[in-house]
């Protein structure tokens, strides 16, 4: 095998390992791990809020443009962590990193483009 072949294999692989595209793409995982685990259960992995728990919690639907241009990240965020309606809070079972992140990239990401 080649040098540069090694180098190419080696480069792939390291990118498969850390998660990265070969295309440049650094937009996480939509919905992520955590978004399903701890949220998909009443807001769906769509966003939508239409499972059946989330229709008897009144869930949020996320993937309301109105709703998501209304609301800031600082609000969703105290949300996550303090709870909100029927919504427990999160604060005590995930980090400040982690609700920051399901805000920015899960719920944002639910936002029509």
């Amino acid at each position: 095998m080649s040098r540069a072949r090694f180098l190419i294999g080696l480069f792939v692989v390291a990118m498969a390992a850390f998660g990265l595209s070969a295309y440049g793409s650094d937009t996480p995982e939509h919905p992520s791990e955590l978004f399903k685990k701890n949220c998909a259960k009443c807001h769906g992995e769509n966003g939508r809020a239409e499972t059946t728990r989330g229709q008897n919690l009144r869930a949020r639907n996320f993937t309301d443009a109105e709703w998501q241009a209304g609301v800031t990240d600082a609000e969703l965020i105290k949300s996550v962590t303090d709870g909100k309606d029927d919504m427990p809070p999160w604060g005590k079972k995930l980090t400040p990193e982690q609700i920051q992140s399901l805000v920015k990239n899960d719920v944002r990401g639910f936002a029509k483009k």
